[in-house]
């Protein structure tokens, strides 16, 4: 059993893998010590020596750290295990999966999108200013620039930059999940080409409106949106 003389570690002593709770330690410490990205944790002799174990509890750790997206290994003079941004789609991923696998359904999904990109639409109305209408208006030409797409998919998400803009962080991971979830997963119609040029005119809609510092009307604009999406059987898109 891994004994540590961190305080922190003696929790994790009881269950896991040896490598397993390294990683969680390590993860730990990443937290609570707020080490960015770049920040060499330390070398495999380095990490054996600190945590007094073997090298294949070590080597463990490492990979499961890099599963995570917490970390990668570089090699050569100066090199370790250093601190990586996580990536965000390893999050995406792991968050469809476990709804598909709760059996979530369309409606609760678009539900829950409704609810958090309000928040951030109406936050951002009140205090948009020159700057960010252009980054929402850059955004729209991008996306109509796309309306040919055959694959309506890769259209330039404008939730996110609405979220981005709101400068709520946590927002904008949440609405970068369910908006791609949503879009990608039920968002389907049958004339792809038809459905970019509507979903076009609901976000030009909606940013207007939000430009404008209506914060109402862009409010009702997303309900539509999401309404109309949510509900593919009494969906007119023109």
């Amino acid at each position: 059993m891994y004994l540590s003389e961190r305080g922190a570690m003696t929790e994790l002593t009881t269950r896991g893998t040896l490598g397993g709770q390294i990683a969680r330690q390590i993860e730990h410490d990443i937290r609570i010590n707020g080490w960015r990205e770049g920040h060499l944790i330390g070398s495999e002799a380095e990490l054996i020596s600190q945590h007094g174990v073997g090298v294949a509890a070590v080597r463990e750790a490492v990979r499961i750290l890099e599963a995570r997206g917490l970390a990668r290994t570089r090699r050569g003079p100066g090199g370790g295990l250093l601190v990586t941004a996580p990536d965000r789609r390893l999050v995406t991923d792991a968050a469809r999966r476990h709804l598909e696998h709760a059996g979530v359904d369309r409606a609760e999904l678009f539900e829950v999108w409704l609810a958090l990109e309000q928040v951030a639409v109406t936050k951002l109305a009140t205090s948009i200013d020159i700057a960010g209408a252009q980054r929402l208006r850059a955004v729209l030409r991008k996306e109509d620039e796309r309306q040919l797409a055959e694959a309506w998919e890769d259209l330039p998400n404008i939730h996110l930059e609405i979220a981005q803009l709101a400068g709520n962080r946590a927002l904008e991971l949440f609405i970068e999940v369910l908006t791609e979830m949503s879009l990608n997963q039920y968002g389907t119609h049958t004339n792809p080409r038809t459905m970019v040029r509507w979903l076009h005119a609901r976000h030009v809609e909606l940013v207007e409106a939000i430009i404008a510092g209506d914060a109402p009307m862009a409010a009702l604009h997303l309900r539509r949106l999401t309404e109309q999406l949510a509900s593919p059987d009494d969906m007119s898109i023109n």
